[in-house]
């Protein structure tokens, strides 16, 4: 029988044993609410990223199988299934996030005296065998590798790869291929109504563990200064946000406790448009960014540079923005921490603790008694729960590496909110609070001047060296409105209501009706804009509806007062050429998922370029270093006079010059006309640099590249090897921090 999961997700199973398909992240919990039991077997599919999630997240289904279902006690292995390499990666993965670093990998990482004590933890709370030796992965889980024939062997079946993601078992076929979004199994009960972020609080994003089925795993927003920050990240992060009407790219910095998967999803933030700041411990970094690069076969140097990392130092204040934040390390299974987030509100210093992952008090003295954790560390996690703070927010998930709610008892703070627990015991009701999805704890409220600041931010960024005196007329007539999830903001064919919008929180929708069927174009984020084309072209009706997906909060400015900033500054012809290359770009992936703000910037930057039949764009063996984006027609791409390739639409290609000072190493030639959008080597870099998401799709080209070479080399026409080190100096190119634009 094969059931279907969630689109990219089957599970194969005869009643003698059963295979899980696909294996993206709080699939567990998928399984639970339909009532089918782990498989004992897991095939990682071919493809390890669909719609921005990653599909082999095979962590907590190891938890769950060993732990939960009781096979570790009754000698039990899960069996991983996949392509050799991808094997690898993946042990390597469930070491990290199991076992924690090894001695030599933190010596990497430079001399710091507390990464003896945290390996001392790790290795004391590892699993061990009946003869007290700690267990490795491979005595957990058995990996098997298809053979080059495309078949693997089990104690069970035979199985066999027909095709990328399409594999047969017992006669069946089993298609994983998927062209629908997979989504959260648990209803995240979206709000309607905008919120104003707060000067000091915490929006709660999810607060269970990985193994409840029905609510979402522990993720915060911390608010400060209007300005969003992530406590962790959850997996389906950005349903969550989205659900609490805050759009991805609102979110500036994140504070990473660890690298455990109901914590540490980070891949939606890796397209994201924008760079974020990264703060944490040196050691969590690294295993955050070693994380993506297990999962994705990507270097983990591409990762460290998609983040500006902000390193903080444990049990001291370290200054941020305004804030200030004292880390303290827990005792978790692998290095994790915690944080007291403190801010001045009106004339009073407010206190907000994360305890972090943590096991229990009685827990933590017993082993401080036995000298295998820090009496001072065990002093230090003993305060954080009888002081005094505004919010103390501490791990309540009991078990072995949990806390327990009765720690909080003696507790002096105000209130005293738990993570990774479903619900409180009976005899916490009326002293604690659990942190579920869509609670708000405020310790000062900001007002709506937060937005017109905003304005000004998105103004400055889509419209650089705007005159003072403009400045302050446009924020003089900006006015606030907000939309309810669902609310139509405009509607196609509609007379325009003379103003254009500026989308300061939240994601819109842009749909248009072909007279046959509603189809949704693109979908806008705050610090997008809306109608400012209509007001560059005089059109006065409007050529698709906006419809709000999320709450949302739009500054409306009028359009004839806008028009007039345009035409004053000089701004209009330029807008319009490239507002003209930004719709040709925005049709294609990857341009379809970038900000207008990154497509605009390529659009600005690029010189649009017709290209005759036959014509060569570049030469093989030539030392040109422009970048360039297919916007209309096909080319071929040619190698020692062999065609190897060809590209359309979307495409990219230069990057073996551009972002390296290699020689071409082939030529590109129009089949037909068309056209290219040229990019020189400085502005490229600058651009990608800025923009995580776009930068993850040229790394990810350039590691196709690199497969297709290999396919080239058997053919007898490429050094793949070459191919391979001079991508990988690319790579590296991208990710060095002297680059200029802050690599």
């Amino acid at each position: 029988m094969i059931t279907e999961l969630i689109p990219g997700v089957k599970v194969y199973s005869n009643g003698e044993y059963s295979v899980l398909f696909g294996c993206p992240p709080e699939i567990i919990k998928s399984l639970m609410i339909r009532n089918i039991p782990l498989p004992e077997y897991i095939t990682i599919p071919d493809t390890v990223e669909r719609f921005g999630v990653l599909q082999n997240a095979t962590e907590f289904p190891l938890y769950l199988f060993l732990f939960v279902q009781g096979n570790f006690q009754k000698g039990r292995k899960l069996t991983i299934l996949g392509e050799r390499d991808e094997l690898h990666r993946n042990r390597e993965l469930l070491k990290l996030t199991l076992l924690g670093p090894t001695m030599d990998e933190y010596a990497a990482l430079g001399d710091n005296p507390v990464y003896q004590d945290l390996y001392r933890e790790s290795r004391l709370l590892a699993m061990k065998d009946a003869d007290g030796r700690e267990i490795p992965i491979d005595g957990f889980v058995n990996f098997i590798s298809f053979a080059a024939d495309g078949t693997l062997e089990t104690p069970h079946f035979r199985l066999r790869r027909k095709a990328l993601n399409v594999y047969e078992l017992n006669g069946e076929i089993i298609d994983i291929n998927f062209s629908t979004p997979q989504l959260p199994a648990y209803d995240l009960r979206p709000d309607f109504v905008p919120i104003i972020p707060a000067r000091f609080g915490v929006d709660v994003l999810g607060g269970a563990s990985g193994f409840s089925a029905r609510q979402p795993c522990s993720g915060l927003v911390l608010s400060f200064n209007a300005d969003y920050m992530l406590i962790d990240c959850m997996p389906y992060l950005e349903y969550a946000l989205n659900a609490r009407g805050i759009a991805r790219n609102q979110i500036k910095s994140i504070f990473l406790t660890h690298v455990h998967d109901d914590h540490c999803n980070m891949f939606p933030l890796v397209l994201a448009n924008n760079k974020m700041q990264f703060l944490g411990t040196k050691e969590i970094f690294w295993m955050a960014c070693r994380k993506l690069s297990l999962m994705t076969g990507h270097e983990i140097s591409e990762f460290q540079s998609y983040f500006d990392f902000v390193e903080l130092v444990p049990d001291r204040e370290n200054e941020f923005l305004g804030i200030t934040i004292q880390p303290h390390y827990t005792v978790h299974s692998i290095p994790t921490i915690g944080a007291t987030f403190s801010m001045p509100c009106e004339g009073h210093v407010r206190r907000i603790v994360f305890v972090g992952d943590n096991k229990s008090l009685g827990e933590i003295e017993r082993m401080a008694g036995q000298g295998q954790v820090r009496e001072s560390k065990y002093r230090r996690l003993l305060q954080l729960y009888r002081e005094s703070y505004d919010i103390l927010i501490a791990d309540g998930g009991m078990g072995i590496l949990h806390g327990d709610p009765r720690d909080s008892l003696e507790s002096q703070s105000h209130r005293v909110i738990f993570v990774h627990l479903e619900k409180l015991p009976e005899e916490f009701d009326t002293t604690f609070s659990l942190a579920q999805h869509g609670k708000r704890f405020t310790l000062q409220e900001s007002n709506d001047s937060a937005f017109i600041i905003k304005t000004m931010q998105i103004l400055h960024r889509h419209y650089p060296g705007i005159s003072e005196s403009w400045e302050t007329t446009l924020l003089s007539n900006v006015h606030l409105i907000k939309y309810n999830a669902g609310d139509v903001i405009m509607k196609q064919n509609e007379r325009s209501s003379g103003m254009m919008y500026v989308i300061l929180s939240g994601v819109v929708s842009v749909r248009h009706h072909d007279g046959v069927r509603l189809r949704e174009l693109t979908v806008k984020e705050a610090g997008d804009l809306i109608g400012e084309m209509a007001v560059v072209t005089r059109v006065e009706k409007r050529s698709a509806s906006i419809v709000a997906k999320t709450p949302v909060t739009l500054g409306e400015i009028p359009e004839e007062l806008f028009y007039r900033f345009l035409l004053s500054e000089n701004r209009i012809e330029t807008i319009k050429q490239m507002w003209s290359v930004r719709k040709e770009l925005e049709i294609n992936f990857p341009f379809s998922t970038l900000s207008n703000l990154v497509n605009m910037r390529l659009a600005a930057e690029g010189n649009r370029l017709r290209v005759k039949d036959g014509e060569s764009v570049v030469h093989q063996g030539t030392q040109t270093r422009e970048f360039y984006i297919i916007l209309k027609g096909e080319f071929e791409v040619v190698r020692d006079g062999e065609k190897v390739n060809s590209l359309t639409a979307g495409a990219m290609f230069g990057e073996w010059g551009s972002l390296s000072s290699n020689l071409r190493n082939a030529t590109i030639q129009a089949k037909g006309e068309g056209v290219v959008l040229q990019i020189a080597q400085e502005s490229i870099r600058e651009i990608i640099s800025s923009s995580p998401a776009l930068n993850y799709h040229v790394n990810q080209l350039m590691r196709e590249r690199d497969e297709r070479g290999e396919k080239t080399q058997a053919a007898g026409s490429v050094d793949h090897a070459e191919v391979a080190r001079e991508s990988e100096h690319i790579r590296q190119t991208l990710s060095r921090p002297d680059v200029r634009g802050g690599w």
